[in-house]
């Protein structure tokens, strides 16, 4: 198994993870194709250009909020059916 693959099985624990760090939330979005915009010294944004979609995520402490993730779990989500052919 890739450390890609790990990353996603990680990510999508139930419940949701709260040990999640911004650079495994970078990483993945970058491989469903998403931007990763700085949107300042406190946050950045997640961005995909086809569905429009702009989540930010403010940085505070290590790691990401549940909230947070259960948001990108959501476009995540929407990007694999998108990339199948669904919907």
């Amino acid at each position: 198994m890739s450390t890609l693959e790990k990353l996603k099985a990680k990510f999508n624990e139930k419940p949701i993870p709260n040990n999640i760090s911004f650079d495994e939330v970078e990483r993945l979005a970058k491989s469903y194709g998403c931007g990763v915009v700085s949107g300042g010294k406190h946050s950045k944004k997640i961005v995909d250009v086809p569905s429009g979609t702009v989540i930010p995520i403010p940085m505070h402490g290590k790691y990401v909020q549940e909230a947070y993730i259960k948001e990108l779990k959501d476009l995540f989500a929407e990007i694999e059916n998108r990339n199948k052919g669904g919907v």
